[in-house]
């Protein structure tokens, strides 16, 4: 019986976060030639076996594992032990993810480069999984959704390399960054992006999200999210459908609110809304 082959490559691009693609791969006769990208790929293994020479290593990543090759890393790939491979990847533009990291480890060092190309994490795993699930499902993120799980990419891989920085909560708090906290509350039921704070402080974006985090210990976006919670919570004690108070505070449906909701409260706002309002 002949082996029937099935190749397929599907790129998708980012409408939310600047410089980002996705590609969701299937490969079972494909071996790409020697090459390198000008931007930051992060990439997990979903089935069979990855091959590829990097570096004058070979590698075999399995299912489950992260593949991570820096801008000008030259290298090859193919599905390995004759079977067929899936992945998906992110492709970060270098100006764009550099910066990140520099945010989230404090410093203002331009070029990174990640010594690591191969390697088990679950929690980085996860949160690959989850952005190409955002670009590619287009499932109403906003935004700021997408760069928050941008820094959380960021943040996980300068852990790995020992170079985060927490950013421990300060008691005197900047002027311009109380002045982004005042635009926040006051349009908390808009989809607020990163750039417009930065736009409102005057502070260049990445630098923003280093001294947000340092002086209120949230990053932007769990502020907004926090404060949209907190309004929520507010209005599902008039007596306000749960439905409606998502669609006014931006959340994408109430599975989303719920989800947010719960992590702060420990149960869902229609509970809530049940507890204060019986009788």
């Amino acid at each position: 019986m002949m082996k029937t082959h099935s190749n397929h490559f599907q790129f998708v691009n980012s409408e939310n976060a600047a410089g980002l693609t996705v590609l969701n791969a299937v490969m079972s006769d494909f071996y790409y030639s020697n090459h390198a990208h000008d931007d930051f790929a992060l990439g997990v293994t979903l089935e069979g076996v990855q091959e590829f020479v990097c570096n004058g290593q070979k590698i075999q990543s399995s299912p489950g594992n992260v593949i991570l090759l820096n801008p000008g890393d030259v290298h090859d790939g193919n599905p390995g032990k004759d079977t067929v491979l899936k992945y998906t990847i992110l492709y970060i533009d270098s100006d764009e993810f550099s910066p990140l990291l520099g945010s989230a480890a404090a410093m203002d060092k331009k070029d990174f480069r990640i010594p690591e190309m191969h390697f088990e994490d679950r929690v980085l795993r996860s949160l690959i999984l989850e952005m190409s699930h955002f670009v590619t499902k287009a499932d109403g993120k906003s935004a700021f959704e997408y760069e928050h799980c941008l820094y959380k990419i960021a943040t996980r891989l300068t852990q790995r390399l020992g170079i985060f920085h927490p950013g421990a909560w300060r008691g005197h708090k900047d002027t311009l960054l109380l002045k982004a906290c005042e635009y926040i509350h006051d349009n908390i039921e808009m989809d607020i992006s990163i750039n417009d704070l930065s736009r409102v402080t005057n502070i260049s974006k990445f630098h923003f999200i280093r001294l947000f985090r340092r002086q209120f210990g949230l990053t932007p976006h769990q502020y907004i999210i926090n404060h949209k919670v907190n309004r929520a919570r507010l209005e599902l004690k008039t007596g306000e459908p749960p439905s409606e108070v998502a669609q006014r505070f931006g959340f994408f449906d109430v599975s989303h609110m719920n989800r947010h909701f719960k992590r702060s409260y420990g149960i869902t706002p229609r509970q809530y809304q049940h507890q204060l309002l019986k009788g």
